[in-house]
């Protein structure tokens, strides 16, 4: 590999986890939609049970974001090869 394709190659990936990072924030962001007034249907709790939709919200947020570095780590793995 030469110092150019070698110098793209870094561009390329910074761009991506640049992209990544970005949509992680806006997803950590959103959180903080419970404390807003219009997140009464998210704050109330769902059925019999004691679980709310922040909670719900919680969750799914988590496994997004290990969703989005496994993709990540796919997309990096399959532009090396």
């Amino acid at each position: 590999m030469t110092t150019d394709s070698q110098l793209a190659a870094a561009r390329r990936k910074t761009r991506r986890r640049l992209g990544f990072s970005a949509v992680h924030l806006v997803l950590y962001f959103s959180f903080s939609l419970n404390w807003t007034p219009a997140s009464t249907a998210i704050q109330s709790v769902f059925g019999v049970g004691s679980i709310s939709g922040s909670i719900i919200m919680f969750v799914l947020l988590v496994l997004a974001f290990i969703a989005l570095e496994f993709l990540f780590l796919r997309v990096e793995r399959e532009s090396k090869a």
